[in-house]
C-alpha cells in the first residue's frame, strides 16, 4: 500500500499516543540521571519535606556503562565483498575520517540508549565546499523518530520516519513560498508552565511548523508532511529515496542504537535506568528522611515557669562560655529540663542496606569497574572481569553494530554526491595520492567496527600478552620494524620512536654497504639487513631508545 497523508497522520498519532503514555517515566529517568530528582514544584508528589537530599547513583550507574564502553577513536575495517569490486582501502580510509569526527555523537546516542529505551543517530547534509564534509551526524532520542513496530527487525521495517520542527524561513527556503499555520516549538519534556504564550513568537525567526520526514521503504518513497500546511491534507514534496547501496536497495540515513531489547517486541527497548529507578528512589527518600530528622535533632529545653525571669533566659540564650546565673528555686533540676529526643528507628538503616544490596543486583558491573575497593582473592577477580567483560562486550557489540551501519551508510550518501559531481578529488593513502571515483565506493563490504571499546582491564591484558609474543613472532620471522610500529602503536608512544629507529637501520645498513664495497664484497641486501640489525627475540629492545 502506498504511503498517502491519511496513513502517515494516523501513524504520527500512534506513534504520539505510544510516547506520550511513556513521557512521565522517561523523565524522571531523565531527573535521576541529571541529579534533579526532587521536582521543585510538587516534590514527586511526596509533600513537602523541607530539606531534600539527591545521590547521584543514577548518574554513576550510568557514566559506569560510558566509561566501560568509551571509544576513543571508532574506526571500521572492510573486508572483500563476493563480487571484489571497489577499492575497500579507499572506502576505508574515507570513513574512518568521518567515524572519528563523529565520537561525541556517538557517546551522547549511547547515553541516550542507556537512560531511554533506545537511541538513533542521522546522517544530514550540510553546505561545504569539501565534499567529505557534506555529511553531518545527530544523535536523536526515540520519540523522535517513527519506527514499524510490527516489524522482527530493523531491516524488514516497511517505514521510518523522523520528527521534528524546522522554523519557517528553512521550511520556506526548502518548500518553497507556502503559506505555513506558525506554531511554538516544543520539548518532550514540555511542563505546563513552560507552554505560556512567548512574545518572541510573533518574530519569524522563532515560528516553527512541525515536520514528519518519512521513508517508506516498500514503495521506495521519500515524503515531507506537515499539520501546518493545508491541515496535513497533502504531502509537502515526496520523491524517490535517493539513498542506495550497490544492491539498488534504499538506505535510510537513520540508523538505530538498541543496548536491550523487549524479546517478543524486538523494536521496543529497555532502559538500563528502568532497571534500578525504584532503588534510587527509595535512596533518595531515606536520605531525605534522615537529613531532616538530623536537623530536628536540636538541643532544646523545658523550663519551669517563674524559675527563671527574662535577663536570665537571654543570658542562657546567650551561650557565653563560663556564664553563672542565680537561681531561688531548691531543685536546679525542676527548672531546666532538657526535651527527649526520638531516636533514629534502627530498622531504617538496615532498609537502606537492603535497598543498595538490591540496586547493585541491577548493576551488572563488577564493583571494581566502579572504583570501589574490594578484598577478593586473585581467582575472584579474575572471575568478575571475565563476567563484566562478556556483559560489557554484548553492549559494546551492540554498539558497534551502530558504528559498522553508520560507515556503510556514509559512504552510500557519498557514494552519491560523488556522482553529482564533475569534480576529480585526490585524497592520499598510505602516502600515495588516489584520485576518488563512485565506482571506488561501489561494493557491499563487510565491514567490522575496530575494537577500541574495550575496558581497561581487557586492554591492558592485551597490551601485556602482544609485548610477551614479541619473542615468539620475532623467531617466526616476523620483521622487527613490524613488530616496533605495532608495539608503538599499542603503547601509544610518539611515532618519532619508530621513525628515528627506522633511520637508525637504514643508516647501519648503509655504513655495512660502504664497509663491504672497500672491501671489495658485492652488496646483498639481505646479508646487510642481517648485519645492520641481527635478528633476534632479544634485539627490539636495541632499536627502541628515548628521545
Amino acid at each position: 500500500m502506498k504511503m498517502t497523508p491519511k496513513i502517515l497522520k494516523m501513524t504520527c498519532d500512534v506513534h504520539d499516543k505510544y510516547w506520550k503514555d511513556k513521557r512521565r517515566h522517561l523523565y524522571n529517568y531523565k531527573q535521576a540521571y541529571e541529579t534533579e530528582f526532587w521536582d521543585d514544584g510538587d516534590q514527586n508528589g511526596l509533600g513537602d519535606f523541607g530539606i531534600t537530599i539527591q545521590t547521584s547513583d543514577a548518574y554513576g550507574y550510568i557514566e559506569s556503562y560510558i566509561a566501560s564502553l568509551f571509544s576513543r577513536n571508532p574506526g571500521v575495517v572492510f573486508k572483500d565483498g563476493l563480487r571484489q569490486r571497489g577499492n575497500k582501502v579507499m572506502a576505508e580510509h574515507l570513513a574512518n575520517d568521518f567515524l572519528i569526527r563523529q565520537r561525541s555523537v556517538i557517546e551522547d546516542a549511547s547515553r541516550m540508549a542507556l537512560i531511554y529505551p533506545m537511541a538513533f543517530a542521522k546522517l544530514m547534509p550540510r553546505e561545504s565546499e569539501d565534499i567529505y564534509r557534506r555529511v553531518e551526524m545527530f544523535a536523536l532520542p526515540p520519540w523522535e523518530v517513527i519506527v514499524d513496530r510490527q516489524a522482527r527487525r530493523w531491516a524488514d521495517c516497511r517505514y521510518v520516519g523522523h520528527k521534528y520542527f524546522l522554523p519557517i524561513p528553512e521550511a520556506k527556503n526548502l518548500f518553497g513560498n507556502k503559506q505555513f499555520e506558525a506554531v511554538r516549538k516544543t520539548e518532550y519534556f514540555d511542563r505546563e508552565y513552560l507552554n505560556e504564550e512567548d512574545p518572541s513568537v510573533d518574530t519569524e525567526m522563532f515560528q516553527f511548523i512541525e515536520i514528519v520526514e518519512m521513508y517508506d521503504l516498500i514503495n521506495d518513497m521519500m515524503c515531507f508532511w506537515s499539520p501546518n500546511w493545508k491541515g496535513g491534507e497533502s504531502f509537502l514534496m515526496s520523491s524517490p529515496i535517493p539513498f542506495e547501496n550497490v544492491s539498488k536497495e534504499a538506505v535510510v540515513p537513520i540508523v538505530p542504537l538498541y543496548f536491550n531489547r523487549i524479546p517478543d517486541n524486538p523494536l521496543d527497548g529497555y532502559s538500563a535506568m528502568k532497571r534500578i529507578y525504584d532503588q534510587i528512589y527509595e535512596t533518595n527518600l531515606i536520605r531525605t528522611f534522615q537529613a531532616n530528622a538530623v536537623r530536628k535533632a536540636s538541643r532544646q529545653y523545658l523550663v519551669r515557669k517563674g524559675a527563671l525571669d527574662e535577663e536570665q533566659m537571654a543570658q542562657i540564650a546567650s551561650g557565653i562560655d563560663g556564664l553563672f546565673i542565680e537561681v531561688d528555686d531548691e531543685n536546679i533540676n525542676n527548672a531546666v529540663v532538657p526535651v527527649p529526643q526520638n531516636q533514629t528507628p534502627p530498622e531504617l538503616e538496615m532498609y537502606y542496606r537492603q535497598v543498595q544490596n538490591d540496586k547493585d543486583k541491577g548493576n551488572i558491573l563488577a564493583p571494581f569497574t566502579r572504583g570501589e575497593a574490594t578484598r577478593s582473592t586473585a581467582t575472584e577477580i579474575a572471575a568478575l572481569a571475565s563476567y563484566s567483560s562478556n556483559e560489557i562486550g554484548r553492549l559494546a557489540r551492540e554498539r558497534d553494530m551502530m558504528i559498522e551501519q553508520l560507515a556503510t551508510t556514509y559512504i552510500n550518501i557519498l557514494r552519491l554526491y560523488l556522482e553529482q559531481s564533475n569534480d576529480k578529488d585526490v585524497i592520499y593513502v598510505d602516502g600515495k595520492p588516489e584520485v576518488v571515483t563512485p565506482q571506488d565506493l561501489a561494493e557491499n563490504w563487510v565491514c567490522y567496527a575496530q575494537d577500541q571499546a574495550m575496558t581497561p582491564i581487557s586492554e591492558s591484558v592485551r597490551k601485556r600478552e602482544y609485548i610477551q609474543s614479541i619473542p615468539i613472532l620475532a623467531q617466526l620471522g616476523v620483521p622487527q620494524q613490524t613488530l616496533l610500529k605495532e608495539l608503538v602503536r599499542a603503547l601509544g608512544l610518539p611515532e618519532s620512536f619508530y621513525e628515528e629507529a627506522q633511520s637508525q637501520m637504514e643508516a647501519q645498513a648503509s655504513q655495512a654497504a660502504a664497509a663491504e664495497a672497500a672491501q671489495g664484497v658485492p652488496p646483498d641486501a639481505s646479508s646487510l639487513a642481517q648485519q645492520a640489525v641481527p635478528m633476534g627475540p632479544n634485539n627490539l629492545q636495541s632499536i627502541i631508545k628515548p628521545v
